[in-house]
């Protein structure tokens, strides 16, 4: 049995719901908040660890070009 004999008890939540819902409110849109920015952090991650890898390819050739004997 629910302790809430409505759906207006429910969101009223015995008197406390001005600190109740807000609390909610802070609650999720810090955890979205986190999700987004670590997915964010993430793509900037691959994007950077991307140009390092193209900047070692384009030095490895560029060494191994030089140290090639000409014909």
């Amino acid at each position: 049995m629910s302790s809430f004999h409505s759906f207006y008890g429910f969101l009223d939540m015995g008197g406390y719901a001005p600190f109740v819902w807000p609390a909610y409110a802070v609650t999720f849109a810090v955890m979205g908040l986190n999700i987004y920015w670590a997915k964010r952090l993430l793509r900037r991650s691959y994007e950077a660890a991307r140009r390092r890898l193209a900047v070692q390819e384009e030095t490895r050739l560029a060494a191994g070009a030089a140290e090639e004997p000409s014909v």
